[in-house]
């Protein structure tokens, strides 16, 4: 299945040639025919690896099962197959990773090329009875350095991919310097993230407060975790929970987060403050089918009462096995843990969950709220009614209503008159430490007995 017409070295065993399931040039295979390409290459004569990766491929697979993924992921090296300029090889490197090996092609012909590939995808796969449609991102990087090996250069062109995937899926890249340097910032990031940034308490929690917007009163808080790195000073959750995903760390730094939340509502307690907390889980913690049982040992470690600690599950994140889903939230539950759906109206399945799980409370997303005062007379009626008609779901189903991005006083006076019980937002209060929090109560409240 490849193109490639120069004879491989003769020492490369042939059953390592070959990938098994495609028939397509192994990785070791392509590793060799690179290095080949590095020491025949002129001043006049550059080539290029891409690294076609299938977007979403493994809830494909999830769906499907492991054969019919198998035969799918046939389907694509067909298709790329047939799409190679004469002289040029295709393998699979692992997974739904294929690379290309584009002999004669600078940078700019191989940015043609990945953005061609978006083209192959355009008909749907037939498989079955179904038809799937599927799209790749492409990482580029081209031999302008020979004193750069073959494992290198194709991760060179696995960062590019990357780095095309975290713009939206469907997208290609092409490796530079200042790739590098952030691939480098990255790495030091995770491998701080592994070692001392929990151990040194590097990491902190902040509390949001959640008000009910008819008294004013402070009933709760979303904890945010930030972490104040010793060089790049304050980092978001979005520049590093990211990093822990792909470095297999979110499940302990989910649970660093939750015992150190546990631990603040538990000094709350002993000292009377009686907020309800909630807290953002990962679809990786439910993955482990440990979720449950790690909840309910701090739960009881911690002797958190019942309805102090609520799990924030974000709407648009991606649930493969809601049966188990369902199981370990009704365990927690049991417990006295409420379930919350974050980010609700982000994605597409917020009715089916709300339905489907065991959910006690549902926060409405900043991205509905702040159309709510908009300008634009049509959009500001359509989020209106949007917010409302969800609002008086929730409530028909027995559940609290949190809208979160209130930012202005119109937006809380609009939420307040469409009957929601509670808000969040910087109108109401930014994300603060637990103790400028309970100043922050003392201030502006008495906050109640119960969440």
């Amino acid at each position: 299945m490849s193109r490639e017409h120069d004879a491989p070295p003769r020492h490369v065993a042939a059953t390592t040639r070959h990938d098994a399931l495609t028939g397509l040039a192994s990785r070791d295979e392509i590793l060799t025919l690179i290095t080949a390409e590095f020491n025949c290459q002129s001043s006049d004569r550059h080539f290029s690896v891409l690294l076609v990766d299938i977007d979403g491929f493994r809830e494909f697979n999830d769906a499907l099962g492991p054969d019919r993924g198998d035969e799918l992921l046939c389907m694509i090296a067909d298709r790329l197959t047939a799409s190679l300029r004469p002289g040029d090889t295709i393998g699979r490197l692992a997974g739904d990773e294929f690379v290309v090996i584009a002999r004669r092609c600078h940078s700019i012909a191989a940015r043609a090329m990945a953005a061609g590939f978006a083209s192959i995808f355009e008909p749907a796969f037939e498989l079955g009875n179904r038809q799937l449609t599927l799209t790749a991102s492409v990482g580029v990087a081209s031999s302008t350095e020979t004193d750069i090996s073959a494992t290198q250069l194709v991760h060179n062109a696995t960062a590019a991919m990357h780095a095309a995937k975290a713009v939206g899926r469907n997208k290609h890249h092409v490796f530079t310097d200042e790739l590098h340097n952030t691939n480098r910032t990255r790495l030091e990031l995770i491998e701080r993230l592994r070692g001392v940034a929990m151990v040194e308490r590097e990491l902190t929690m902040a509390y949001q407060p959640i008000v009910e917007l008819a008294t004013g009163t402070v009933v709760g808080a979303e904890a945010l975790i930030r972490w104040n790195h010793p060089e790049l000073g304050l980092l978001m959750p979005d520049t590093f929970i990211p990093l822990a995903e792909d470095a297999d760390l979110i499940v302990p730094l989910s649970m660093w987060i939750i015992t150190e939340v546990a631990h603040t509502i538990a000094d709350w307690q002993a000292r009377d403050i009686h907020l309800q907390i909630g807290v953002n889980v990962s679809p990786a913690h439910f993955a482990t089918g440990t979720l449950a049982t790690d909840v309910i040992d701090i739960v009881d470690t911690y002797r958190i009462e019942p309805g102090r600690l609520a799990l924030e599950l974000a709407e648009s994140q991606t649930l493969h096995d809601l049966d188990a889903v369902h199981y370990q939230l009704r365990d927690v539950q049991r417990h006295g843990v409420l379930i919350a759906i974050d980010d609700f109206g982000t994605g597409f399945s917020s009715l089916e969950r709300l339905a489907t799980l065991p959910v006690d409370i549902l926060k409405i997303d900043k991205s509905l709220t702040q159309h709510l005062d908009s300008d634009n007379l049509h959009r500001r009626r359509a989020m209106t009614t949007l917010c409302t008609a969800l609002v008086d779901v929730t409530a028909t189903l027995g559940k609290d209503t949190v809208i979160e991005g209130i930012e202005t006083a119109e937006q809380l006076q609009i939420c307040t008159d469409m009957g929601v019980t509670f808000g969040q937002g910087h109108l109401l209060g930014r994300p603060m430490s637990s103790a400028a929090l309970e100043q922050f109560i003392a201030r502006h409240s008495t906050h109640s007995e119960s969440a």
